[in-house]
């Protein structure tokens, strides 16, 4: 199934069955916020003020990757099959690698 078109002026209460699934490099492993917590934790918001004020809870970055997903996961993980996902925020892009100094 396709997932529907969005939009960051979306408000949350146009998503309440979806959940966010966050990543953040100093964590291993996958964090999922139910949008219906946000929605009763911080009122009906737009995505993107919600984006912009996400925070990892052990290092206070920004997370990414960041997915709206329709249901519990985006990938296969040996229960129902995965459903359809939104990237909201991309993966970071890795450092450059810089060649040794000769030495």
């Amino acid at each position: 199934m396709h997932p529907p078109p969005f939009s960051a002026e979306h408000r949350l209460s146009d998503w309440p069955e979806c959940w966010l699934e966050l990543h953040c490099p100093c964590s291993p492993g996958t964090k999922l916020y139910p949008i219906r917590l946000l929605l009763q934790r911080h009122g009906d918001r737009r995505f993107g003020a919600v984006l912009i004020q996400l925070r990892c809870g052990a290092c206070q970055g920004k997370p990414a990757p960041v997915y709206l997903v329709a249901g519990c996961h985006r990938t296969f993980c040996y229960g129902p099959p995965p459903n359809w996902c939104v990237e909201l925020v991309p993966p970071p892009k890795p450092a450059p690698v810089r060649p040794a100094a000769p030495g």
